[in-house]
């Protein structure tokens, strides 16, 4: 097997093999994709390999990198806000920044950086299914992670790869009990992705949690745990705020990073639904699917999310895991208007991978090669549909 090539006391350097393999795999892909790219607004025909990584969104990234963000939203003739910087996190791209000394430009800088978060969220990532699963089924969770079908976005410009690595470093610190530590990461995290609203509701599940089964006979809850978990709680909720509070300080509008955000629904149906809790889910069904093939749809992704947690090898996953998978589908469901984004924006539950490594350590060959594959043909089909642009294009990455 690849995970015994090198001795476990060098879990990092199995870690990093993978993921150079992963990228390296990504990149040709990355290259295949660029064959076919016609015209577009970013590049031309069959576009160099860093070129292509250079397209989407990874432009409003570069615009923060290079002048910041505006002190007046831009406004269409009817007032609405329009698109523009403040939807995106200054983290990645001060960080870019910081590192311009070195004199390479944005379009090289910043899927190296992007990658290097990458190395260092896989690294992570191993540890916290450590904790949970035996070194081979963690090794394999790292592993299917890394080839599934929206991980070349860690290879991007996106702030996606460091996103990623400050959510792992928040569920390690927390299931190892080091909360200034998690609380450290939590506002790192806050000004890199947003979501820290997931982790909130996390915190308070597990508080909820135990306080039930305390007043039930079971496990005690003392009051230093629940002091924590509250204080957890606390901050993280707080933290969700620190970028919206900037954005309308700066720009003086209370609601400048809800607009902004808002500016990217705004060719949908109902404004995409609008900020509405749930309702967005069902605009797009009707956007996109139709009817009440749509609406069934729509129930039938949640009830199949919450029959997620009933699957024994997601209970072995423990306790914290599983909360903030449950808080993030949850804080998904009340915010987010499902498109085709929906792909990338699932990377969080990256845990629920640990579920599918300990299924496959038991599977025949046949089939961890089969799944393998499989993984590897989804990655090329996100690639042609989300990445490759064919205007007008509805299915950004």
């Amino acid at each position: 097997m690849v995970d015994r090539l090198v001795s476990n006391s060098a879990w990092w350097l199995r870690v990093l093999l993978v993921y150079l393999t992963s990228r390296t795999i990504s990149v040709i892909l990355f290259i295949a994709t660029a064959a076919t790219q016609a015209d577009n607004y970013w590049t031309k025909a069959n576009p160099a390999y860093f070129d292509f990584l250079n397209i989407w969104d990874v432009e409003w990234y570069s615009k923060i990198f290079n002048h910041g963000y505006p002190t007046v939203l831009p406004l269409a003739a009817d007032g609405a806000v329009q698109q523009n910087e403040w939807a995106f996190l200054p983290g990645f791209p001060s960080v870019a920044k910081a590192l311009s000394f070195t004199g390479i430009e944005w379009k090289y800088l910043a899927p190296i950086l992007a990658t290097l978060f990458g190395a260092a969220f896989a690294l992570v990532a191993f540890r916290v299914f450590a904790t949970k699963l035996s070194d081979h089924q963690a090794f394999w969770a790292v592993s299917l992670f890394l080839i599934s079908p929206a991980s070349p976005i860690l290879q991007t410009g996106y702030a996606e790869s460091m996103g990623l690595f400050f959510i792992a470093l928040v569920l390690y610190f927390w299931v190892q009990d080091r909360y200034w530590a998690a609380v450290a990461a939590m506002a790192c995290l806050a000004f890199t992705r947003p979501g820290l609203a997931a982790f909130a509701l996390a915190f308070g599940l597990v508080w909820l949690y135990r306080f039930i089964r305390a007043r039930m006979g079971g496990r005690g809850f003392g009051f230093v745990e629940a002091t924590k978990l509250a204080l957890l709680a606390g901050a993280a909720l707080a933290l969700n705020f620190a970028w919206p509070l900037t954005a309308a300080l700066v720009t003086g509008r209370h609601d400048a990073y809800v607009a902004s955000e808002l500016a990217w629904r705004a060719s949908y149906p109902f404004g995409g639904g609008g900020l509405n809790p749930v309702l967005p889910w069902f605009s797009s069904a009707e956007y996109f699917i139709g009817g009440d093939l749509g609406r069934i749809v729509v129930v039938l992704a949640i009830a199949s999310a919450v029959a997620v947690f009933f699957v024994p090898e997601v209970k072995a996953l423990g306790l914290e895991l599983t909360a903030f998978v449950g808080a993030y589908f949850a804080y998904l469901l009340v915010f987010f208007f499902p498109q085709s984004s929906i792909v990338r924006i699932l990377m969080p539950t990256f845990v629920l991978f640990g579920a599918l490594a300990q299924a496959f350590s038991k599977w025949p060959k046949s089939a961890r090669v089969a799944t393998v594959i499989l993984l590897l043909i989804l990655q090329a089909g996100w690639l042609l549909t989300c990445w490759r642009y064919q205007a007008p294009d509805f299915s950004p990455p």
